[in-house]
């Protein structure tokens, strides 16, 4: 018996740690049963002298068969990730990651004979390190690449760059296809059929950057997610590059310029065509909507793309985002986010076009007046803020007072100190006394309202120094 082990209940709290390595490398080529056997014992190992920590247990928790679990741990051992120490009774010793990969002494070459003569024979113009056959193996062995598909990939890299070509960029190619599940024969096929489908349509692409060369596979990978993923057709694509063409297109140019139409959009060479038309137009609102709000900068593509497109979107012209534009400065939101929260909060009411701003703002504008009337009533003399439009939203939709009881309190409260907390005071009490009309207003008293009115006085009053002398004169007799 273990002299300190873990509490299970902390076992089962505890994170079990998978290798980064085991996801990349391993997970997205292994049998699913290996892999739940793997993780199964890789949580277990954390807790090995438990009494559960038997291949009975496994078979019975993952619903596998005690052969099963051994041909999984088999399996694994032929990666290089375990050991299987025994076999009866089973004992599995779990190894660490970094060793396997770095382990190239694993792989036998008279088992890849027939391969590594084909792969000499495609790249017939140097001769082939230990090492590089190495990297082979771990593709054939460890990613599951089948032999053909492979020597496919190794050709089709020797077709871009020459019989020259380095290993690590083949191996790069043949490990970004595996990650997207492409290692078999029948899938490498499809592949390079895509590839050539699309290799006219890739060619006019490249004439037009300027490039008189093959295309290399990152370009023909970039051609098959506009067409493929994002969903452009060839035409598009071919306007956008002629649209480029004076800044020295180039396909990563293309690339991020296709993205942001496909973001906002736009896929048809006629919703492009009237996106760029519109773009000059929009250049020059940027610029009267930052003067509106008192702003400047000087590149404006960013504000156009984020900003005035979004808003052009939403059904908004220029007339009512400078409305818009002119109503935030003189409330005092003077940023272009502020300005977007505020068209966003409108598009939620339907309030987009000119007419129904001009409506919205109209009683906003009521609204203040109102509220303004009563700061000047309380002798208060500055801009109405939220927190008053706040206030008065209470005052007459929440507690429903009209008018004339919000115009007797207010004269109720002026000249008392602080004059709008003492009107919220007061209408609260109204509204949880159920006061209603002007006469149970007037015979209304606050509670406590003489206590609070000296308190209120004293922290308003002033003191002169022969005062405070005579104060501390008076509290030293009472001490005496």
């Amino acid at each position: 018996m273990a002299f300190c082990k873990f509490s299970s209940e902390y076992v089962i709290n505890k994170e079990t740690q998978v290798d980064n390595l085991f996801i990349n490398e391993f997970l997205p080529y292994a049998p699913a049963e290996c892999v739940k056997v793997y993780l199964y014992g890789l949580y277990k190992c954390s807790n090995s002298s438990a009494y559960d920590n038997t291949i009975e247990n496994f078979s019975k928790v993952l619903n596998l068969s005690p052969e099963e679990i051994e041909d999984a741990f088999l399996y694994w051992q032929e990666q290089g990730l375990v050991q299987v120490l025994n076999t009866c009774p089973i004992e599995i010793r779990f190894m660490p990651l970094k060793n396997v990969i770095n382990n190239t002494k694993k792989y036998k070459p008279e088992e890849f004979e027939n391969f590594n003569r084909q792969v000499q024979e495609i790249l017939e113009g140097r001769q082939i390190t230990p090492t590089e056959y190495d990297e082979y193996y771990y593709l054939l062995k460890t990613l599951h690449f089948q032999p053909e598909a492979l020597l496919m990939i190794i050709k089709f890299c020797t077709q871009i760059k020459g019989v020259n070509v380095g290993y690590k960029y083949i191996i790069t190619v043949a490990k970004n296809w595996a990650n997207e599940g492409i290692f078999t024969t029948s899938s490498v096929e499809e592949r390079l059929l895509s590839y050539e489908q699309a290799g006219s349509d890739i060619d006019k692409l490249l004439k037009i950057c300027g490039a008189k060369r093959l295309a290399t596979i990152e370009e023909r990978e970039l051609f098959i997610k506009w067409t493929k993923e994002l969903g452009f057709e060839y035409k598009t694509i071919e306007y956008v590059a002629k649209l480029l063409k004076s800044s020295k297109v180039n396909f990563e140019k293309l690339d991020t310029k296709l993205l942001k139409y496909y973001e906002m959009k736009k896929l048809s060479i006629k919703e492009i065509e009237e996106y760029e038309i519109q773009k000059s137009e929009m250049y020059n609102l940027a610029k009267e909507v930052n003067k509106k709000m008192g702003l400047y900068y000087e590149n404006l593509e960013t504000i156009v793309e984020n900003y005035i497109s979004s808003w052009i979107n939403l059904g908004h012209n220029s007339e009512s985002l400078l409305a818009l534009a002119d109503y935030c400065f003189k409330n005092s939101i003077r940023t272009l986010e502020g300005l977007n929260n505020t068209i966003l909060k409108l598009y939620k009411l339907g309030i987009v076009s000119i007419e129904s701003i001009t409506e919205y703002i109209n009683e906003l504008m009521i609204l203040d007046r109102e509220i303004k009337d009563i700061l000047e009533k309380l002798g208060i003399s500055r801009l109405v803020t939220n927190q008053d439009r706040s206030y008065y939203k209470i005052w007459t939709q929440t507690w429903n007072f009209d008018k004339p009881l919000i115009d007797l309190a207010t004269e109720m409260s002026a000249g008392k100190f602080q004059p709008i907390q003492y009107l919220n005071k007061l209408l609260s009490n109204w509204q949880s006394s159920g006061i209603k009309t002007i006469e149970q207003a007037k015979n209304f008293t606050i509670p406590n309202e003489n206590k609070s009115e000296k308190i209120s006085e004293n922290k308003g009053r002033s003191y002169k120094k022969e005062d405070l002398d005579a104060l501390f004169d008076s509290l030293e007799e009472i001490e005496l």
